[in-house]
């Protein structure tokens, strides 16, 4: 076992002042003991190992993306059979036409939604082949298409607020005059709050 090495520091004696000096008492030695390094708090990452971590993370990220943004390499023939090499261009007619079929329908959609389509065909046709209009839906495009044309039934304006549907709004005539009601007030409160609450004052 390691030995505590313990100092010990001497009281230092007063300097001589004007006045009576004050009787000294021998003071007990002081210890100090080597204090031991603190051991980091659970989860304490040094700062090091910190930018360490976040340059691998970046240099992740950046591969990541990079491997996201290249198109899928071409595969080698050799790789399938003849089988598979068959399947695969089925495969890639299959989706031809089941795009082709697709986009037939959303322009009969479109065209049922937006009658005077039929009548502009070669237009809205030049309109879709536009770089911005490819991305969009037919639908949306043809929204589009009829906005920058005005071809789009406005609704009818509403001037001012709606006529009230709740029946008659002219009150009731009192029962009772000013007068008889001061004075049911004054004399009888409990006949006149009932009639107050019913609403027939």
């Amino acid at each position: 076992m390691e030995e505590i090495k313990k100092e010990v520091k001497p009281v230092a004696e007063p300097s001589p002042a004007a006045g009576p000096e004050p009787e000294v008492q021998p003071a007990a030695p002081v210890v100090v003991e080597p204090v031991e390094p603190q051991k980091p708090p659970k989860g304490y990452v040094p700062y090091q190992a910190l930018e360490e971590e976040r340059r691998l993370r970046k240099e992740a990220q950046e591969e990541a993306e990079r491997l996201r943004s290249t198109p899928p390499e071409v595969l080698d023939e050799e790789v399938f059979s003849d089988e598979g090499k068959a399947l695969k261009g089925d495969i890639q007619k299959l989706n031809e036409k089941l795009r082709a079929i697709e986009r037939k329908d959303a322009r009969r959609e479109a065209e049922i939604e937006f009658p005077f389509l039929k009548d502009k065909r070669e237009e809205f046709d030049t309109f879709l082949e536009d770089e911005e209009n490819k991305r969009l839906s037919i639908r949306k495009a043809a929204q589009l298409f009829a906005a920058e044309k005005g071809l789009l039934e406005n609704p009818p304006e509403r001037k001012g607020l709606e006529k009230p549907t709740g029946g008659g709004q002219v009150l009731p005539e009192p029962k009772f005059t000013a007068e008889e009601i001061r004075d049911m007030m004054k004399n009888d409160w409990k006949r006149y709050e009932k009639l107050l609450k019913e609403g027939k004052i």
